[in-house]
């Protein structure tokens, strides 16, 4: 798997890292599988992260200095 996350979504990112580590924790993967899957899972979480902080970013610039979302 590339780390071309650009035309997901991050509901789409969010099940391939479930589904990552239901297969981790299934205990079935060889060793080069899971440490595979694991690479797979760091970039994935990264990436969901990178998008919370921008998310949360965009949130916090809309809130006036009192915490209150001005209406319009």
């Amino acid at each position: 798997m590339k780390n071309d996350f650009a035309n997901l979504t991050f509901e789409q990112l969010l099940t391939q890292l479930s589904s990552i580590v239901e297969a981790l924790e299934s205990g079935t993967l060889s060793l080069e599988e899971s440490v595979e899957k694991y690479q797979q899972g760091i970039a994935l979480s990264a990436e969901c992260k990178k998008r919370l902080d921008e998310a949360k970013e965009v949130v916090i610039n809309k809130m006036t200095p009192s915490g209150e979302v001005p209406l319009k």
